[in-house]
């Protein structure tokens, strides 16, 4: 092993693949991105003979390329690490293969334990800018890194008391949020606020058992609601009332309204928090 294998033991790097060959100190970026990063050259290589791709073993060294991986930071100042990975090549169908590991997948600068990092962060409920500052990388790439990796999962249950409502997601449009009326918890965000896709949505998700548990649907004067909530909630009674969002939920619906393309056209989503 090298002299400076310790240093990956301190960044939380198990690879023994990767052997560090020096560490400095280096500036980087241009203008009032100009930085001091902590670098650490370090090769990726391994003994690999049989092609992944045609199974003969017809693998060749293809010389090395370098991928600039940001790693949770070891000292004040951010951390990379400038990986030189194998590369080999095939003589027998002529592909080549790229040395992997489990610190960054695979056509990615920011190592995986990073990303934990990052979502952890984001399950404490803190804004988007403070985990950039704490970790060390842009806002635009935390929020990456949370779209890429957020699990939205079906509430397992519908609460006795939900209320309906719409607010103005993107383009202007108008999107359907459901709540539970004693928690204020968020039960559903839709794409658009129509009776045929919220129908739709709670009969597919939901059995008759589970919606016959609903008692009450509170809504607003100006919605249309009333129209299916007995061909969807058999036995609950709506009922006229004020909408108040809980602030918790602020920060989500902003959230949920950005990601236009995987949660506001016309995508059921359901979280429970």
């Amino acid at each position: 092993m090298s002299q400076y294998d310790p240093t990956l033991s301190v960044l939380g790097i198990p690879d023994h693949n990767i052997k560090v060959a020096f560490v400095r100190h280096e500036y980087r970026g241009n203008g009032v991105r100009r930085r001091q990063y902590h670098v650490i050259d370090a090769e990726l290589t391994y003994r690999l003979t049989r092609c992944p791709l045609c199974g003969f073993e017809a693998l060749h060294p293809n010389r090395f390329y370098t991928t600039h991986v940001r790693v949770l930071n070891g000292v004040e100042m951010p951390t990379v690490i400038d990986l030189q990975k194998q590369r080999w090549r095939c003589h027998s169908c002529y592909h080549t293969v790229s040395a992997k590991t489990p610190l960054v997948q695979p056509n990615h600068t920011i190592a995986a334990h990073m990303t934990e990092r990052i979502m952890k962060l984001a399950h404490e409920r803190l804004p988007v800018k403070t985990i950039a500052r704490i970790i060390g990388i842009s806002a635009s790439s935390v929020q990456r890194i949370i779209d890429q990796n957020l699990k939205l999962r079906p509430a397992r249950r519908l609460p006795t008391r939900l209320c309906f409502d719409e607010f103005r997601s993107t383009h202007g449009m108008m999107s359907f949020i459901c709540l539970d009326a004693d928690s204020h918890r968020l039960i559903a965000l839709l794409g658009d606020r129509f009776n045929r896709t919220i129908k739709n949505f709670f009969i597919a998700h939901y059995s008759l058992t589970e919606r016959t548990r609903v008692q009450t649907v509170t809504m607003d004067m100006n919605a249309a609601y009333q129209t299916i909530i007995h061909k969807v909630f058999p036995k609950a009674q709506s009922s006229i009332g004020s909408i108040s969002f809980n602030l918790r939920l602020v920060p989500l619906i902003r959230y949920a309204s950005k990601r236009s393309n995987s949660l506001m056209t016309n995508t059921a989503v359901l979280i429970r928090l």
